[in-house]
């Protein structure tokens, strides 16, 4: 990623620039203990619930989860990119942006996954030039909407119909078979030596972060083979939760147009940015999460949402609903005919009235709780459950105003009394402190070992030992944890630079908030050990229980050899319970 690439640089500004001074110029804050509180630009915060840690260089909102360094504060602040955060902050540190300030030690990890991956894009662009398939595919693509001007912009390729094309591409470039299995680009044999091509047979999309750098690839069948669609898997460069395909391209005519289209595929978007609907950004193949709606409030506000007219698009449009409110943003929504995506409008040379509808385009609560009235009207759910599910989207809106508005409108619409629906959505917060308290008990755990290895990093080669990853669940835990044992750890604004991921910034910055309630080592040593131990235990109680079931099914089904074999394997679990609960870990 391009913030290794101003490493060095970055430590200069972190250097001259106070967070406390930086912030301050932002809001108010006053001295409380070794931190500094304030009122959080982020949300609408009544009470001061952002801490600022001066000596650790972080901040971190204890409401919202915003969190981070200087550069994440300037980026979420100013909705600027990692790049536009740099050049900014350096100016103001009076710290010049050369080439020779890049540091080639710490960037040279992944700038082979980079460079891997800019080579292979390449690899496929050409392929699909001299491909024996070559006219089929552009006529295909053509049919979609997709011009051969696109197909070179957006370098789109094909991965050849057989299964070692690539590995031989990438062995002849002296490129190593291990480091292109990382990346998801090969998969190693089984029981044999050697690899073979994960794409094959499927038109080649290269996924680009925002500084247009190709993270990763979606594969497009033509033949009708499953999956139709294939993504690269996640790597050390590819977090699908934070990318948005095309961002790299249209952020500039989002900025221009303040306002943003979300679609759910490449042909969506590729269609779209061909006809000069470049103000657009397509999702892959994954619902819309924090992040991406994080990536899109940098540049606008104003998010339309363009899925398939069918029912699993509508839902799949509904489902992002909440993920925009807890950002701040009220998305809007475009409800095509059934059967219909903005792709065939595209290719039937329907722009205008795609124009239209896109100009026309309703508040996606409003059509949330018109589904649900229509839903009880029809007697598909029932009165309090509409009301429930309309309140507990309700209670994610920022503004007040507009809050207000819709607790009325939903009380008029369902007959609802105000003060029942207020009550309803107070509940509804209640329960959701509950599950946030119950989450936060099942990854204390977690948190704890990453707080440990945080502070006293020699400890993270008796991680590698006990190979802990496995049994680590949340995943922003588990990114952050891979990073160190493959990477190691020198300090904690060195380890923000890795990422850009807001998620992941705030598990970080939250973490070392809380980490002077581990206070000597011999503590830590003790406290990670039984951390494991419980990890472990907790995995052991999970497949015990699976076992459980699978010899009750054994022996209704009278299959006696199965359960045979299953009480062997349950017998084997217990005595490792045993081992572990015994004191080895």
């Amino acid at each position: 990623m391009e913030n290794l690439a101003y490493e060095s640089v970055i430590k200069e500004i972190k250097r001259r620039l106070s967070i406390v001074n930086l912030i301050e110029n932002y809001l108010s804050l006053r001295r409380s203990g070794k931190s500094y509180v304030g009122l959080c630009p982020f949300h609408d915060d009544k009470n001061p619930s952002l801490h600022v840690n001066e000596e650790k260089g972080v901040f971190h909102c204890f409401a919202c989860g915003a969190g981070g360094d200087i550069f994440g504060f300037i980026m979420r602040y100013n909705n600027l990119t990692f790049s536009e955060s740099v050049k900014e902050l350096a100016r103001r540190a009076d710290v010049k942006l050369e080439k020779s300030s890049i540091s080639v030690k710490n960037r040279s990890k992944r700038d082979i996954l980079f460079k891997t991956n800019s080579l292979v894009c390449s690899f496929y662009h050409e392929f699909l030039r001299r491909s024996k398939r070559s006219k089929e595919v552009i006529d295909y693509l053509a049919g979609r909407g997709i011009s051969l001007e696109i197909i070179k912009e957006f370098q789109l390729g094909y991965a050849p119909d057989e299964w070692d094309t690539l590995v031989q591409f990438l062995t002849a470039k002296n490129i190593p078979l291990s480091v292109a299995e990382r990346l998801g680009l090969v998969i190693k044999r089984n029981n044999k030596d050697g690899y073979y091509d994960r794409f094959r047979k499927r038109i080649m999309f290269p996924i680009k972060d925002i500084d247009g750098k190709v993270v990763g690839f979606g594969g497009r069948t033509l033949d009708g083979d499953e999956p139709k669609y294939m993504n690269s898997p996640e790597s050390e460069i590819y977090h699908k939760k934070s990318v948005l395909f095309g961002l790299d391209k249209s952020r500039d005519f989002i900025r221009k147009f303040d306002k943003a289209l979300v679609v759910e595929g490449y042909m969506d978007f590729l269609s779209l940015y061909f006809t000069g609907i470049k103000n657009a950004v397509a999702t892959l193949g994954t619902s819309l999460t924090r992040d991406h709606a994080m990536l899109l409030k940098r540049y606008t506000d104003k998010v339309v949402v363009v899925f398939d007219g069918d029912e699993a698009g509508i839902k799949a449009s509904l489902r992002v609903l909440q993920v925009f409110l807890e950002e701040g943003v009220s998305p809007l929504m475009v409800v095509l005919p059934k059967g219909d995506d903005p792709s065939s409008f595209i290719s039937a040379g329907r722009q205008d009235e795609f124009q239209r509808l896109v100009e026309g385009a309703a508040p996606l609560l409003d059509i949330f709780i018109e589904k649900n009235i229509r839903d009880f009207q029809e007697g598909k759910i029932t009165r309090s459950r509409a009301v429930q599910e309309v309140a507990d989207v309700l209670k994610k809106i920022k503004d007040s105003i507009e809050k207000s508005h819709y607790i009325k409108k939903t009380g008029e619409s369902f007959g609802v009394r105000e003060n029942e629906l207020l009550s309803l959505m107070k509940y509804s917060e209640k329960l959701e402190k509950e599950r946030f308290k119950t989450k936060k008990a099942a990854d204390t755990q977690e948190r704890l070992i990453l707080k440990i290895v945080l502070k006293f990093p020699e400890y993270l080669n008796y991680l590698r030992e006990e190979n802990l990853i496995d049994f680590i669940s949340e995943n922003d835990i588990k990114t952050v944890l891979k990073e160190l044992i493959l990477n190691g750890f020198d300090d904690v604004p060195s380890l923000l630079i890795r990422f850009s991921s807001g998620s992941v910034q705030e598990i970080i910055s939250e973490t070392v908030f809380f980490s002077d309630d581990v206070p000597d080592e011999a503590t830590a040593w003790k406290m990670l050990r039984d951390c494991i131990r419980t990890l472990k235990l907790r995995r052991l109680e999970d497949s015990l229980r699976l076992l459980r079931l699978k010899i009750d099914q054994a022996l209704a089904m009278k299959n006696f050899i199965l359960e045979k074999e299953l009480i062997k394997e349950y017998r084997d679990l217990v005595e490792q319970e045993k081992s572990i609960k015994g004191g080895s870990s």
